[in-house]
């Protein structure tokens, strides 16, 4: 996957994911950062050192490193999120993810989130 803006390369997967009849209003796709560990934090420093030492000096060598490399290096996690103008029960996220056809998407682990901000006694 070549390094593109990140809203491009979301926007491209979403109107990818909305094409698939997943039983789920799909209501937008993030990356999002995942250096929650101090390992994960060496493994991107490291990535980036290698970088520099290739000639690639953009923001300090961490512009380049490609989107699967930090999928797979677990630096970023994939989010689906569902339209919250609907109901949803956890059944209904596992049997859209059985339905997930990742084969044209970047290979990693997709989440899928859902908000109820509805109280208890609201429709």
């Amino acid at each position: 996957m070549k390094q593109k803006s990140v809203q491009k390369v979301e926007k491209k997967i979403k109107k990818q994911l909305k094409k698939q009849k997943l039983g789920l209003p799909i209501s937008s796709f993030s990356f999002l950062s995942n250096f929650s560990h101090d390992e994960k934090e060496k493994n991107l420093d490291t990535l980036s050192s290698d970088n520099l030492k290739e000639g690639k000096k953009d923001f300090a060598g961490y512009y380049q490193i490609s989107y699967q490399t930090l999928i797979d290096k677990e630096l970023i996690e994939m989010v689906i999120y569902i339209d919250e103008k609907i109901t949803v029960k956890s059944q209904d996220m596992k049997d859209a993810a059985k339905k997930l056809d990742a084969s044209d998407l970047p290979n990693g682990e997709y989440n899928f989130f859902y908000s109820n901000t509805k109280g208890e006694n609201q429709d």
